[in-house]
């Protein structure tokens, strides 16, 4: 049976863009700028707080997998294919609007996708989201580890597991009942922030409800 395409849910989605890049000073290029990126800190992008991640990489024309020995090597196609893959937070048109309206990322968008066949530059959006929408590969499989979580609420959980370990090391010894209150107390306050929802809470909830018996849910 066939694999039918269905819409993601959770609150991260996936794109894949493939563009066309020429080999020869095209390919030189590309690797250059790969090389240069992969060495800076992008600490721009790093605040971009709904990226889950994003990777260039570039793929040789020459070099595509071949699914037999029958099937004739293609040594013949005048381009290399880079392929931009990342996930995200929120919808389509707010990610590919924070590309193209933060001046620093759009710079680095520029150079990234220099390299690429007809590519228009971030601005005018209009012509930037016409040009990665048709290069954008349709996607039927995605893993999502979190479909509930976004980068801020993994960022949060991982703060709160660390405090919460170091709670339970500091109340291991035997107290009375108020100092561990005091302690307690003092350990949701701080950790209150980080307490978010996954958005599975809801269905949960309803769930939870369905099976309570007649008599005590009235």
């Amino acid at each position: 049976m066939p694999l039918v395409p269905i819409h993601f849910k959770g609150k991260s989605n996936p794109l894949t863009v493939i563009t066309p890049v020429k080999k020869g000073w095209g390919r030189f290029l590309t690797n250059a700028i790969l090389f240069v990126f992969h060495h800076l800190p992008l600490g721009v992008v790093k605040q971009l707080a709904f990226i889950h991640f994003a990777r260039w990489i570039l793929i040789k024309g020459n070099k595509l997998p071949r699914l037999s020995e029958d099937q004739p090597v293609e040594d013949n196609w005048p381009y290399d294919f880079y392929v931009f893959t990342t996930n995200f937070n929120g919808s389509w048109d707010q990610y590919i609007d924070a590309f193209g309206r933060i001046h620093a990322v759009s710079k680095g968008l520029n150079m990234l996708w220099y390299t690429s066949e007809g590519f228009p530059g971030p601005w005018p959006m209009r012509l930037f989201k016409r040009y990665i929408h048709y290069f954008t590969a349709p996607q039927h499989l995605y893993y999502n580890a979190y479909p509930g979580a976004t980068v801020r609420d993994i960022d949060a959980a991982t703060k709160l597991n660390a405090e919460l370990e170091a709670f339970l090391e500091d109340t291991k010894d035997e107290m009375d009942d108020a100092e561990f209150g005091r302690r307690y107390r003092a350990f949701v306050n701080q950790v209150s922030p980080w307490l978010g929802k996954t958005g599975l809470e809801e269905k949960h909830e309803a769930l939870a409800h369905r099976a309570v018996p007649m008599e005590l849910s009235q």
